[in-house]
């Protein structure tokens, strides 16, 4: 279930889903995409991005946006940007 308010995520945590919404940005892909391609609403998208789900969910999550985003600019896989790009 998701948490009403957002939890603290890890350093870690927080650099993969800045890495995927900067990757997203790149390959001009929304969260209606992203939404639309996993068959869930964009609030789940948003939720998984923001800490609202468990660590493991989220995990769960972040992988498998990072597999998609890897295909859809054809690169083996996503490298973390470290916030260079804000």
């Amino acid at each position: 279930m998701p948490q009403h308010q957002p939890r603290q995520q890890m350093p870690a945590e927080k650099e993969r889903c800045s890495t995927v919404r900067a990757n997203m940005e790149r390959a001009s892909i929304s969260f209606g995409d992203l939404a639309k391609h996993y068959h869930v609403s964009k609030t789940a998208i948003t939720f998984a991005l923001t800490g609202r789900y468990s660590t493991e969910r989220t995990d769960t999550w972040l992988t498998q946006f990072e597999f998609y985003l890897s295909k859809q600019l054809g690169v083996r896989y996503i490298q973390p940007y470290f916030n260079d790009l804000d």
